[in-house]
């Protein structure tokens, strides 16, 4: 039998920069190559040397569409990678839009920082031709000793759970896990058989609030935003988060009718993002797809504005108050809701809306950690809005959905956490090893791991 090696480039002792190298004998796996966030320091890591040699893998498989899993899957080609890259069709397709806007983005933050640009738009290019586009539960053969199968992870559209057999071994990437009963996508596939699990641990330390707390929650701010005669900014990641964020507003204006308050969609990244949840309906849960048997399109409602030109974005600004925007990036890293927050943090009858997880070093996690001030070009603006957070909208599951994912395996050799604060991942360890019972270890970057 080929000797089993896991090492981790990534999400070992932090959330972001997913990468992890499965080596079988001589054949190089990698799972996700994603970006670093937070830190400006964190940011000046996507451009490192990776830890391997990119040229030498065999193969690459993405669990999903976020850029803390496929931000750097550009820079492989860029460092001579030239095999395929497999994913679900979904995750393929809503990659191409999270990257193309991080291109941007990226090309922006070089310019003000005097930063690198770490892969052109040729290397982009050569990724969207080597997608490899595969089937949940389609069994898919690497070579005559090692294949693989995708499992729904019930995260975001089209997110995977990556069983990887070989070497007589079972071998799980969890990847992202959803939480459950999510307005939109299925709830996550359990498993049973493994010998090891890597499994993230975003939320290993805490517990969200149900469905009807979430979307009261939501509503509430909502109607705060009448009452006081403002705005009510609202930070959303452009992938699911506001696909749900519209599921749940288009309920409540359908029912009621008098509600006349503007709701603009600011986001180009998202209205791409929303095409693609309408393409892939299979793919929804049973509650949404009968919505869309009454309601053809649930992602829009009376009063809800697209603004795809910068034109349109800044006229928003003119609009009476009370408004209601959603606009990117969700952790507001960059894009439209920077000009937003600059315009509207400054008076304190208005509200700003965080949905879902901040990586430190960000500005939502600045803010949402009671931040007084930040910078925006050469101006420092003031906060005195109310900044609130709801954590039930975030995509991830909690630790009791991660439990209970887990509380299915039987009893595999060993349990590997990545892709969690350093500060959290020792908490759900102890949790698992005194609930499950399981061996348990936390990953640690650039060290090799023997699977025996």
């Amino acid at each position: 039998m080929p000797a089993l090696k896991l090492t981790s480039y990534g999400a070992a002792g932090e959330v972001t920069g997913s990468c992890h190298l499965l080596q079988i004998g001589d054949f190089k796996l990698l799972i996700d190559c994603g970006f670093f966030q937070g830190s400006p320091e964190n940011y000046q890591k996507n451009g490192e040397k990776f830890g391997f040699n990119p040229a030498q893998l065999n193969a690459v498989i993405l669990t999903h569409a976020h850029l803390d899993h496929c931000g750097r899957l550009p820079l492989l080609y860029a460092r001579g990678y030239t095999g395929s890259v497999y994913t679900t069709e979904a995750t393929s397709q809503l990659s191409q839009v999270v990257l193309d806007d991080n291109f941007f983005i990226m090309k922006e933050r070089a310019q003000k920082y005097k930063l690198p640009v770490i892969y052109t738009l040729s290397d982009l290019k050569k990724l969207y031709s080597h997608w490899q586009a595969i089937d949940y539960y389609q069994n898919q053969k690497l070579n005559n000793n090692i294949n693989f199968t995708l499992h729904d992870a019930g995260h975001i559209l089209g997110s995977a759970i990556i069983e990887v057999k070989a070497a007589g071994k079972t071998i799980i990437f969890s990847g992202d896990l959803g939480a459950k009963n999510m307005p939109l996508v299925k709830d996550v596939d359990y498993l049973s058989e493994a010998d090891y699990v890597i499994c993230e641990a975003t939320y290993g330390n805490r517990r969200h609030e149900g469905a009807p707390q979430r979307n009261e929650k939501l509503l509430s701010v909502v109607k705060k935003t009448v009452l006081k005669n403002s705005t009510l900014l609202i930070s959303v990641f452009a992938v699911e988060r506001t696909q749900d964020v519209l599921q749940v507003l288009n309920d409540y204006y359908e029912t009621h009718l008098d509600w006349r308050v503007p709701v603009y969609l600011d986001s180009p990244m998202a209205v791409s993002a929303t095409r693609i949840y309408n393409h892939h309906r299979e793919l929804l849960n049973y509650s949404a797809q009968q919505d869309l048997a009454r309601d053809n399109d649930i992602f829009n409602f009376p009063h809800l504005k697209i603004t795809n030109q910068l034109e349109q974005s800044q006229a928003i600004n003119s609009a009476p108050t009370p408004k209601i925007i959603l606009a990117g990036s969700g952790m507001a890293e960059g894009g439209r809701i920077l000009h937003h927050l600059a315009r509207y943090a400054p008076d304190s009858r208005n509200n700003i809306l965080f949905m879902g997880y901040q990586v430190a070093g960000t500005l939502g996690h600045h803010l949402t950690h009671g931040a007084f001030d930040f910078h925006y070009f050469d101006n420092i603006i003031p906060v005195k809005a109310n900044v609130e957070q709801i954590d039930a909208f975030s995509a991830h599951a909690d630790q009791n959905d991660l439990l209970e994912w887990l509380r299915h395996f039987k009893k595999p050799r060993l349990v590997l956490l990545g892709h969690g604060d350093k500060n959290i991942l020792p908490i759900f360890k102890d949790k698992i090893s005194r609930e499950l019972k399981f061996d348990c270890q936390i990953l640690t970057s650039g060290s090799a791991l023997d699977l025996i």
